[in-house]
């Protein structure tokens, strides 16, 4: 049975130590509310041309069907670091958003490096070159490079890669700018539970995040967490820079958090789908210290404790660490976001609210003193989308109208664990096309059950299939909603708004992303066999807990044949 790979997404507990470990007790406490779906790197500039990468890989499934491949400018070093010291990191620069305590119903007031190894071109692989093989903690890697995407391909393919034909554009992205690839999967006798973050150590001018691969197999609203450890603060160089306006800050009693990630989610489209907000910018010696003092109970054993100690080493190299974050959906994924320093004050991650006037709760920031949160508010449809009330929602319900052209997908709630909402992508992404079980490279391609079944979207949508998941398109005039079914489980269902949609909504025009997606450009030069990809499911059409997220630094999610 052949298994899809969604290799890298953001554990909502750790690895190697219950949740509780850090959540309060551990590095240190915080209720600062966190994006649980985002995806985590850390930049750390080694000298002026060369960067340190960590990044975070997280990964449920078959241990024999995982597979990591990465575009890279150079034959990386590798090595593994430790997954809680990105939660420790993450935990310590969150942005808080302090409300006004009066207006509070209740008193809460009171209350290793390694060097790879030497390699050459590969008398076996026509037009291929394996710079380097290693084992570099539970992962067996190569780096390689071509000129051909072709040549490429084909390599990746007979070393138990699965590339089917709608991969290929975006791996000739990166070859056409010489960019090499570095490819990881588990050694034999590797279990799931032995991933670990991966660092790799390159020669680059520019902290990089190439999201163009990404946009492959990507969650809509996906969060991107970009930490950089250098001598001054770093900027983005290539996008905008986001501002939050405090005024524009929701915080809601009643759920006891703001609109931020929304918010962010929000900005970054009225920008054009690019942009990073910086959450903190601050010279590291007191976080450093922070972070060496934290308390790590014995019970959970020595590898937190190394964790604390090489993470508040790694901050004591450099003075500086900026934080920079955004949520971005695959159609806005069309180019590589690039990171310089920068001139600019510190930023803080602790931010106070303005109080409401006499707690008014129609005033700014004062959402919920009366138990009626605007839910939309609290939502992010997408570029493609508008929010709509619906009639008798749930607490916290929110509906999405979405323009021509785009479907609503299901994605979890990243204010309410354990409950989903939509959001409004385009279709024109879709990297499942049907397949006949036609070969490549000698293997068949995997035919993808129907995620589509009946009773999916009600009487007034259509469900369709994108990349493997199922999404609602509306009948004009109502609108998508994620909808909790008596076993618990969630769909979502076309309803009636509780007012109509403007029908001038339905003349907007989706922005063309700047990306070879399927019927826009062809493979040139590369065969093709019109095969379909197994984005986000496995062989039984089940979504994996990764869902659809393709990872940082442009991670290319692939399938991989058994070992034998």
């Amino acid at each position: 049975m052949h298994r899809f790979i969604a290799g890298l997404a953001l554990s909502a507990g750790l690895t190697a130590a219950p949740a509780a470990a850090f959540a309060c007790g551990g590095f240190f406490c915080s209720s600062a509310p966190v994006d649980q779906q985002a995806e985590r790197i850390l930049f750390v500039q080694e000298g002026a041309d060369t960067w340190s990468t960590y990044v975070e890989i997280q990964y449920q499934g078959d241990a024999d069907a995982f597979a990591w491949v990465v575009p890279v400018p150079e034959v990386p070093e590798l090595d593994t670091w430790y997954p809680q010291a990105f939660s420790a990191l993450d935990q310590a620069t969150e942005p808080q958003y302090q409300p006004d305590w009066s207006c509070a119903p209740v008193d809460f007031a009171a209350e290793g490096d390694g060097a790879p190894n030497a390699g050459g071109q590969d008398p076996d692989d026509d037009g291929v070159q394996v710079l380097a093989q290693e084992q570099v903690g539970p992962f067996e890697t190569a780096t390689i490079q071509s000129d051909d995407p072709r040549a490429l391909v084909e390599w990746l393919r007979q070393n138990d890669y699965r590339i089917v034909p709608e991969m290929e554009p975006f791996i000739a992205l990166y070859t056409a700018e010489g960019m090499k690839f570095t490819a990881m999967r588990l050694s034999d006798g590797e279990t799931v539970e032995s991933i670990r973050p991966i660092k790799m150590t390159y020669r680059s001018m520019n902290p990089v995040v190439p999201l163009r691969l990404t946009s492959v197999a990507a969650m809509p609203e996906m969060g991107v967490k970009v930490w950089i450890l250098a001598d001054q603060k770093f900027g983005p160089l290539n996008v905008p820079e986001i501002e939050i306006p405090l005024d524009e800050v929701v915080f809601d009693y009643n759920r006891w958090q703001t609109n931020y990630l929304p918010l962010v989610a929000r900005k970054v489209d009225e920008a054009g789908g690019h942009g990073f907000v910086t959450e903190y910018a601050q010279k590291t010696d007191d976080l450093a210290q922070l972070i060496a003092d934290s308390f790590v109970p014995e019970r959970f054993g020595e590898e937190p404790v190394l964790a604390r100690d090489d993470l508040a080493r790694i901050l004591r190299s450099k003075p500086y660490l900026t934080r920079l974050y955004t949520r971005v959906s695959p159609e806005e994924m069309d180019l590589d976001p690039l990171f310089t320093g920068v001139q600019g004050e510190d930023v803080s991650n602790i931010h106070q609210l303005p109080a409401p006037e006499q707690c008014d709760p129609q005033a700014p920031n004062a959402a919920g003193l009366d138990g009626a949160a605007e839910a939309c508010d609290f939502a992010a449809c997408g570029a493609a989308g508008r929010c709509a009330d619906v009639v008798a929602p749930s607490y916290g319900q929110t509906a999405c109208a979405c323009a021509p052209g785009a479907v609503a997908r299901m994605v979890p709630d990243p204010l309410l664990p354990g409950r989903m909402q939509v959001s409004c992508v385009d279709a024109r992404l879709n990297f499942t096309t049907p397949t006949t079980g036609a070969a490549i490279g000698g293997s068949p391609v995997l035919t993808l059950p129907d995620p589509c079944t009946a009773g999916l979207c009600g009487d007034h949508g259509e469900c369709v299939a994108l990349n493997g998941a199922p999404t609602c398109r509306c009948e004009q005039g109502f609108v998508a909603t994620a909808q909790q079914q008596d076993d618990g489980m969630f769909t979502v269902n076309c309803v009636a708004p509780a007012e109509p949609v403007p029908a001038a909504f339905y003349q907007v025009a989706l922005r063309e992303p700047n990306l070879p997606y399927p019927g826009r450009v062809a493979p040139v030069g590369m065969a093709s066999a019109g095969g379909g990809s197994t984005w986000g499911c496995d062989a039984t059409g089940r979504g994996t807990d990764a869902g659809l997220l393709a990872l940082l630094l442009g991670l290319l999610p692939v399938v991989r044949r058994r070992r034998r």
